[in-house]
């Protein structure tokens, strides 16, 4: 019979069990990334990926941030993360131990999330109830004059989701296809 672990669950095969190598995993993470990165978005890359369970990463995070490994500070509210000469050097010594695979998936998923977070920050979003749906407004600015305004319909907040997720992911490519069919 299977017992449920809270401390394994959604870790995968090949997964990291140990906060050593999650630590190592994070410094990986900030020394390769050109931008900071959160602590949830962190905690994010690494549980969404099944690289580690939340506890761990969040245990390991805290023991960089004891030890001197990484530094934190705020920035536009939110807790973000930078590696140490310490942090640089103790990973140079330990990176070995941590599968390429592993770096290499945790790595897409961090440069991922750092592309949708700076799309984030250069779009707006806006959701408003309308009748059964939603219309979801989605705007892209540059130097404070709108480049794209767009309103949709969405059945439901699952579809809102979705879209958001989309537009998101690539706001330049949605915004030069709609271009792109004006122009032919």
């Amino acid at each position: 019979m299977d017992t449920f672990d809270a401390f394994t669950s959604g870790v995968e095969t090949g997964g990291l069990f140990h906060t050593d190598e999650i630590k190592t995993l994070v410094c990986y993470l900030l020394q390769k990334i050109d931008a900071p990165l959160s602590v949830e978005q962190v905690r994010q890359i690494l549980v969404s990926q099944g690289l580690a369970n939340y506890f761990d990463v969040s245990e390991s995070v805290s023991e960089l941030l004891r030890t001197g490994n990484v530094t934190s500070d705020f920035s536009e509210q939110e807790e973000v993360l930078h590696l140490t000469a310490t942090g640089r050097e103790a990973l140079g010594e330990l990176l070995g131990e941590i599968p390429r695979t592993v770096r290499e998936k945790a790595l897409s998923a961090a440069l991922e999330a750092v592309a949708k977070a700076h799309n984030a920050r250069q779009t707006q979003i806006e959701v408003e109830p309308c009748g059964s749906g939603y219309h979801v407004t989605f705007h892209i600015a540059d130097g404070g004059e709108d480049l794209m305004r767009i309103t949709l319909y969405a059945v439901d907040m699952i579809q809102v989701n979705k879209m958001k997720d989309a537009f998101l992911k690539d706001p330049v490519r949605i915004y030069s296809g709609i271009l792109a069919s004006f122009i032919v």
